[in-house]
């Protein structure tokens, strides 16, 4: 037999449907949702349980020097928010206060076993707890219960793995709770949006033209078709007029012998936009020089955006002119956002789509960040980082 014969394959691909792997998956997938802590933590906990075979899984967070129930599977509900203990109080504050796991096989039985009067845990007296820990800070603690078996030494280090995504969960709501914001700018087109922030890039940042120019325009000339469907049958001359100045500067000979040049030069689409965009259109100018400046820099950003401007996220800028407005119709942008100002043409374009716009809102770019969930507002010209859970049902309400 031939060695080649002898092997065994070494690959194989864990589909759906082992409790244990698709649990697990399933925990990195919420540590990630948005939804309010308690709906988020719970729901972890309904998996905890599934995959360690509990009776009982909770989720104490660390908030200031108590730890609070914030999630649970279990217990009646009423417990979740309103069952709290000090660090250091019960064996669930000594996991917090040791910083270390904690079994036993009776809790009651213990010395730093506290009662919780209306839980029933002594129901499910076999106990392990472990430390969620974040910058050598602990910051929850992780409880399984049962009614018997003490919990094994592979059992507890199971536990301590499950610890880590919910540890995450944690610790991005902290994260998005200190960028919260409520930013107030000016409203321009109406509509309620919940999405995710895409930054619609500067000249400054793609200092480099597109290798595959070919490709690029291309992907721009889908964008015109794609906008124009959407638009063609709006009676505005500024929204036609704009489509025109798109479709012109595509065909524009001299602008793409500009940008072939530019893929050698170490400045690349920055001396595109300095130098050409300055210069009237071969086959006509429509505008102020100002507008048509702003409009051949947005192109360039355009052509140079390899990360591909994303369908059903919160497009945000410094600010907005016509030919980003006309890529964010094409491409099924969800909102824009200006920290400065939205050309007239632009607001025409977003307000013949439907698109919610809103300008002028001061420190943007200093509170949001690419990924950040975002509300925006544009009957009140308002922009909220990381929005509370009231606001985000609320806005979903509005959508509906």
């Amino acid at each position: 037999m031939s060695r080649s014969a002898s092997l065994v394959p070494l690959v194989h691909v864990h589909h759906r449907g082992h409790r244990g792997v698709d649990g697990i998956m399933r925990l990195i997938e919420l540590a990630s949702h948005d939804d309010a802590v308690e709906t988020t933590l719970t729901t972890m906990c309904d998996e905890l349980a599934a995959i360690a075979g509990v009776d009982i899984a909770s989720v104490y967070v660390r908030e200031d020097d108590r730890l609070v129930m914030r999630g649970n599977h279990g217990f009646p509900p009423a417990a979740i928010g309103a069952t709290t203990l000090a660090v250091g109080e019960g064996i669930t504050g000594l996991v917090a206060e040791c910083m270390r796991p904690v079994s036993a096989a009776h809790a009651a039985a213990e010395a730093a076993y506290k009662h919780v009067p209306g839980l029933g845990e002594e129901r499910f007296p076999v106990f392990a707890g472990i430390p969620l820990i974040s910058g050598g800070d602990v910051i929850g603690v992780l409880v399984l219960q049962r009614r018997e078996r003490a919990f094994a030494t592979d059992e507890v280090t199971l536990a301590t793995a499950l610890g880590a995504p919910v540890t995450l969960a944690i610790e991005r709501r902290r994260a998005a709770a200190v960028r919260s914001a409520r930013l107030q700018g000016l409203a321009q087109v109406g509509g309620s949006v919940l999405g995710r922030a895409t930054v619609v890039a500067t000249t400054t940042a793609l200092a480099n033209a597109p290798l595959d120019l070919d490709r690029a325009t291309t992907r721009l000339r889908d964008d015109l078709g794609k906008a124009m469907r959407r638009l063609g049958g709006v009676d505005v001359p500024a929204v036609g007029a704009a489509l025109d100045r798109f479709a012109l500067a595509l065909c524009d000979q001299r602008l793409r012998e500009r940008l072939l040049l530019a893929t050698q030069q170490p400045t690349g689409l920055r001396s595109v936009a300095k130098d050409y965009a300055r210069t009237p259109y071969r086959l006509g100018t429509a505008g102020e020089p100002a507008d048509h400046a702003n409009e051949i820099e947005e192109l360039c950003v355009l052509l140079g955006d390899a990360r591909l401007l994303r369908p059903g996220a919160i497009w945000i800028a410094d600010r907005i002119g016509a030919f980003i407005a006309i890529a964010a119709v094409a491409r099924g942008a969800s909102a824009l956002v200006a920290g400065d100002a939205v050309s007239p043409a632009a607001i025409a374009i977003a307000r013949a789509a439907h698109l919610p716009t809103v300008s002028d809102v001061p420190g943007l770019f200093g509170w949001a960040r690419p990924d950040d969930l975002l509300a925006v507002d544009g009957d009140a010209g308002t922009v909220l980082v990381h929005p509370a859970p009231s606001d985000i049902e609320r806005v979903r309400r509005a959508a509906r």
